[in-house]
Formats: structure tokens, sequence, C-alpha cells
């Protein structure tokens, strides 16, 4: 990279074969990092190294490609290295402008790596230039190569600055594992090093997969990096994507009060392109009937969660669950070891509360009253779930509405709905 730089710079030109080749090995550097072979400190080394001396337009190319391509993972993993990488970007940027004032090409250049820092800090930069990488990403995450750990379990130690200073003697080979680095930290901090995965494994989420699934989820930053972290672990394994909409249930019913976080991270991966999206969006119906056959066994708490999560999907166009998933809660429970059947205390008990919350947060996310019908129609197919909507929209819904007068289109959507549930199907009429 030293090298190929210098040849780059008295070239004058970004696009010639030395330019090229000092970029791909920044490329190359950065894949390292991205995967967790490489610590965040490299990045800082050789943002140093290319931003130190004077500025060229090689050398901002190079800072672009750093960002494009590590910007991700140091924001997400590496916190105080980002910070570190923003400020010292900012502050050589800005001494830089002063010295180029007169030329207008520099000074564009100058300002779209502002832009771009700029996005990077508030979220906002595309980094779809990963994305041909995540298959990659994905085996890695799953491969028996690996023993069972993580590719950043095997991160490399770094203990000198690189492309400044020398390598110690013997390094890599010869200086600290990563396991060794790993394992000491842990054993001075008293606990394990990945606080995600023994809450997991507390969980009784056995199998890697589900674990894996579970970090990813609960490690994110927001919805969006949650989606992406998931489809991430998803793509490595032939049953990633139903064990992924499991595990988004698994950790919502296990909230004190309903999280909106994880129906928008439902919705955010049943609304991906197609395949994925449509393989998302049936395993997401899978999941919720799973939940509503032991919807029955659940406390309050993860009844109230589940009905909230359900209304969002029900709602949603992407995930395209449908109503008819309640016609699989058992008001009777289950049946004991002698073949008699408990009791839930039916639409008096917790379904009950279920089944309320949900009608009550469906019909708050639903846009119209033709939306509402749309929604409630198909539930004419089954008389026995028909009658028990009509139950629960008269005895438990209706009396908890607003006035008319205060919510008119809240009771424009409840007449529709009750409307649809109202009167059996038309004979021949499915």
């Amino acid at each position: 990279l030293r090298e190929k730089l210098e040849l780059a710079e008295q070239q004058e030109e970004s696009t010639s074969v030395d330019a090229r080749v000092a970029k791909n090995c920044i490329i190359f550097e950065m894949l390292l990092f991205s995967f967790g072979i490489l610590p965040g400190s490299v990045v800082f080394d050789i943002v140093r190294f290319v931003l130190k001396g004077a500025v060229s337009e090689v050398r901002i190319e190079l800072a672009l490609t750093i960002l494009r391509f590590g910007g991700r993972s140091l924001r997400s993993e590496c916190p105080d290295d980002f910070r570190e990488v923003l400020n010292f970007i900012n502050s050589e940027v800005s001494n830089h402008k002063d010295k180029v004032s007169e030329d207008e090409e520099m000074q564009t250049r100058l300002d779209y790596l502002f832009k771009e820092l700029a996005d990077l800090k508030n979220n906002k930069i595309s980094f779809a230039v990963m994305d041909r990488f995540n298959q990659t990403r994905g085996w890695l995450q799953s491969t028996s190569l690996l023993g069972g750990k993580k590719a950043s379990d095997h991160v490399l130690s770094v203990p000198f600055r690189v492309l400044e200073e020398d390598a110690p003697r013997g390094w890599p080979l010869g200086g600290a594992s990563a396991s060794r680095a790993v394992g000491s930290r842990a054993s001075k901090a008293g606990g394990t090093a990945d606080p995600l995965r023994a809450a997991a494994i507390a969980q009784r989420l056995s199998s890697e997969l589900r674990q894996n699934l579970f970090v990813a989820l609960m490690g994110a930053e927001d919805f969006e990096d949650a989606a992406e972290r998931l489809s991430l672990v998803a793509a490595g394994a032939k049953s990633g994507v139903g064990e992924a909409c499991i595990i988004i249930f698994h950790c919502a019913v296990r909230e004190k009060v309903p999280n909106a976080f994880y129906a928008h991270v439902a919705n955010a991966l049943c609304g991906r392109p197609a395949p994925v999206g449509k393989r998302f969006s049936h395993s997401m119906k899978r999941a919720a009937v799973q939940h509503m056959q032991q919807a029955h066994s659940y406390g309050l708490r993860a009844a109230v969660c589940l009905a909230e999560l359900c209304a969002s999907l029900i709602a949603s166009g992407a995930a395209e669950v449908p109503l008819s998933i309640v016609r699989f809660m058992k008001f009777g429970g289950d049946a004991d070891s002698e073949g008699n059947i408990g009791s839930s205390q039916g639409l008096g008990g917790k379904l009950g509360l279920l089944l309320r919350h949900m009608l009550e947060s469906l019909l708050q996310r639903l846009t119209d009253g033709p939306a509402a019908a749309a929604v409630f129609a198909p539930l004419k197919k089954y008389e026995d779930v028909r009658e028990g909507m009509l139950l629960v929209l008269d005895g438990q819904v209706r009396p908890r509405l607003p006035p008319q007068g205060k919510a008119p289109l809240l009771w424009q959507k409840f007449r529709a709905a009750r409307k649809e549930v109202s009167a059996p199907a038309a004979d021949g009429v499915a």
C-alpha cells in the first residue's frame, strides 16, 4: 500500500493502475476488519497514514473507500475508534481546505468527503457496496471450520501502529493470539466476553443458530440495523429465515411492556425484495400461528406483547399475516396426561385480554373503514371464530371506545369491522 500510493501520487491520477492497486489494498483490509479479523484500531492507523501530509485526489478516494467498506462495522462495533476516526478526518480535511482554497476541483472532492462524514455520523450513508459480501458473512457465522466460534473470536492482535511502526519480531504468529487476548480480557472482567450470548443461553436458546440470531437482534443499534444483521445470519443456514422469525417473537413476548422495535424489525424483513421478503413473510405467519397455539399458557404481560406484535403484522402490507390466525388459539387449554381438557377461562381470561388488546391496536393502526372491512372479512369462513370476534367487539372493545364525536374515524373502522363479522358468509361464497 505504501509503495503503490507513492507511485500513484507521482502519476497524479486516481484511476491509474497503481492507484487501483492501492484502493484494492484498502478494500482488503476493510473487509478483514468488517469480518472481525482485524481490530478497529487498525482502521484508525490506516486513516492516519492515508491523510497525513499533502492532500491529493488519490488520498481522498482512499479515505472514501475506507468509509464505504469499513464505516458500518466501525460505527456499530467500535464506537471509540469511530469517534477518533471522525474527529481526525474532520480535523485533517478542515486544515487541507484552507491550503487548497484556489483549487476548485480539490475543494469539491473535500466537500464530498465532508458530506460522507456527516452522513456516516447521522447513520444516513449507504453501504450497498457491502451487500455483495452478505453470503460470505453468513458463511463465516455458521461454518464448522471455525470450531463453533465466531470470526471475532480469532481477531488478530495488533500491538503497533500499522503503516507507521514496524511489526514486532515474529508477528503475527509469534505475537499474542486473538483467543488469548480475548480470554485475558474476559478473565480480568470476571465474566463472559459476550453477555448477549450468555443471555441467549440463559433463555434456553440451545442451538448456535438461535444464539447468533438473538445476538444479532438484541445487539443492533436500531430496527434497520437489526433487520440487516438478522438477514445476514439467516442467509448462512437453510432454516435461518424461519428461525429468525421465531427469535423475534421469542424476544417480543419477554418484554415487560409491548415494544414496537420488534414489529418494525419484522416488517422491515418482510418488506425486503423477493424472494427473501416473501420467505420472511411466510415464516412470520408460521411463527405467529405457533405463538397463538401457546398463548393460553402465557402470562398477562406476554399475552399483551404478543397481541401488539400480531396487530402490527396484520395491519402491515408487507407481513401479510391474516387475522384468521386467531382460530388456532386453544380456549380449552391443553389436555393433561389423562386426556382431560384444562380451562383458560375463555373470553373472560387471558385469551380474551389478548383478543381485546389485539383488536384495539388493530383498529388504531388501520387507515379507514374499507381497510378494516378487508382485514375482518376473511373471518366469515370460520363460523365459530366469527361469532367469537363479534362477542369481543361488542362486549370488550366497544365499551372502551371514546365518544363518537371525539373519534369518528375510529368508530367508522369499528362499524366496518363489526359489519363483516355480524353475519355469516353467503352460501357458495368462500
